[in-house]
């Protein structure tokens, strides 16, 4: 960890021999779906969640920040969208980054071959970033971190624009993906050679992305799940990944709701989300972290 954790991130320590083994667990998407918010809401008061993401262009944005307003100990972040979801600058202002409708595009792999080979297209993203940001700021809430839709901050064009937007808005923590691929792909065997290009290419780019962090003097996660079993955070798997947990400040994140809408399935149809939701709210968890 580089720097003091921001005040309102609390972390829950587990019963480890060591003191220095932390955890806390975000969820992502908040503001795609009612459902979704509804959850992060209930997983906060009831169960370990005690950091939300929050996507300010997502139609049910509105009722996130009214959930968060009436949730002061939910440590906000924002989570930086730049494919799969609407802009919130007009067309006029941002031109070459979404089409007729104001979207983004569904592609993140050629999107991101596009943010590379032009970057002609960097000031536009800037702006529409600093505008999710201040989206968040101007609802009186405050951003404690910064993380992306599908992480799509460690592309090497975008991560010193999110990393220059930390430090000019005060925002003090910047989500690492490093995940450890090799415990993950023992635990939930699933199409391993894909899910181990990704994890090889996250440890990588997380490489790069630290050195940055640390330079602007920003807080970063140590470790982190949810990225090779994501949309799959179940109870069960919680429970063989916690005991397992190195030393250092872990990142567990997932995308939980109390019932699955038709927003919900057309951003992600396989994800496992009430099981990710009562994972939060598992009574078992909380065993393994004694206050």
């Amino acid at each position: 960890m580089s720097s003091a954790e921001p005040r309102g991130q609390d972390v829950v320590s587990p019963d480890f021999s060591s003191p220095l083994r932390r955890v806390i667990f975000t969820a992502d998407d908040f503001g795609l779906s009612p459902q979704l918010n509804a959850a992060v809401a209930l997983a906060h008061r009831r169960g370990v969640l005690r950091c939300a993401a929050l996507m300010p262009a997502a139609p049910a944005a509105a009722h996130a920040y009214a959930l968060a307003r009436d949730h002061p100990n939910l440590c906000l972040g924002v989570h930086l969208t730049l494919v799969q979801g609407r802009a919130l600058l007009p067309r006029l202002a941002i031109p070459q980054l979404v089409d007729s409708s104001g979207n983004f595009p569904r592609n993140p792999v050629a999107a991101g071959w596009r943010y590379y080979f032009q970057p002609g297209v960097l000031p536009e993203i800037r702006r529409e970033l600093a505008a999710q940001i201040e989206a968040v700021l101007a609802a009186g809430l405050t951003v404690w971190f910064l993380n992306s839709h599908l992480n799509l901050h460690l592309h090497p064009r975008l991560l010193p624009l999110v990393v220059d937007l930390a430090r000019e808005y005060g925002i003090p923590g910047l989500r690492l993906p490093r995940e450890d691929w090799r415990l993950s792909l023992r635990l939930a065997p699933r199409r391993l050679l894909p899910q181990m290009a990704v994890g090889l290419i996250f440890m990588i780019l997380c490489r790069r992305a630290a050195t940055l962090a640390r330079e602007a003097g920003l807080v970063v996660n140590d470790h982190l799940f949810g990225l090779l079993q994501d949309g799959a955070m179940t109870e069960a798997y919680l429970l063989k990944v916690i005991p397992r947990l190195k030393p250092g400040l872990t990142e567990i994140y997932s995308h939980p709701a109390l019932a699955v809408d038709d927003a919900l399935i057309r951003a992600a149809p396989g994800y496992c989300r009430t099981e990710e939701y009562q994972a939060l709210v598992s009574p078992r968890l909380p065993l393994l972290f004694p206050k």
